[in-house]
């Protein structure tokens, strides 16, 4: 079949409702030809005649509890009649089941305190993200910080563990305007800062 094992097809003679399943293919509700038409369609035939929708797409389940996508299409002689129906049930388990695996592969849980991750190639680009970062964040302008800014500034960086990485000192100091030994000072000084806290 066109949509593989899980699908079936049937066509059913609505004239003999009792023994209406006149062709079949695939083998999903392990039903035979002549097996009588669903209670669902019966009772659509009940409520509406004639007048019964053409599509329903609509969900049920198998004897062994398989989920069951279900589509009936019904079908008319040349007075409008309702004669006949082609239902299209497909099973949807393992489709399911790979929902389900993709949304728990995909769910971040709570959302995160930390920023996007930035993902740089070389240490002069992860400098400027964080920098611009904590820049942009306070809204802070370097031409007009002074000592007390930048000191600020220096303590988040380090707060962000930023001075962790090889050559980050110089690219900050010069970023700031100031030299690495200077930079040097403000880090020693928060961290004294720091020990004072605890």
């Amino acid at each position: 079949m066109h949509f593989g094992i899980n699908c079936e097809v049937a066509l059913h003679d609505l004239r003999k409702p009792q023994s209406s399943l006149v062709a079949l293919a695939g083998q999903l509700t392990n039903r035979s030809l002549g097996a009588p038409i669903t209670n669902y369609v019966l009772n659509l035939l009940q409520q509406h005649g004639d007048n019964v929708e053409e599509n329903y797409y609509y969900h049920s389940f198998t004897k062994e509890q398989r989920k069951v996508k279900a589509s009936t299409t019904f079908l008319r002689d040349s007075e409008g009649h309702v004669i006949g129906c082609i239902c299209i049930n497909y099973c949807i388990d393992m489709l399911c089941a790979a929902q389900e695996t993709l949304t728990s592969l995909i769910d971040f849980g709570p959302a995160p305190d930390n920023e996007d991750e930035h993902y740089g190639n070389n240490v002069s680009e992860l400098v400027a993200h964080i920098l611009e970062t904590v820049l942009g964040r306070g809204g802070v302008i370097l031409s007009q910080m002074d000592r007390n800014a930048k000191l600020r500034v220096v303590k988040e960086l380090e707060q962000r563990g930023l001075f962790l990485v090889k050559g980050s000192v110089e690219l900050v100091a010069e970023r700031l305007g100031i030299s690495k030994y200077t930079l040097y000072t403000y880090i020693d000084e928060i961290k004294q800062e720091e020990q004072q806290i605890v």
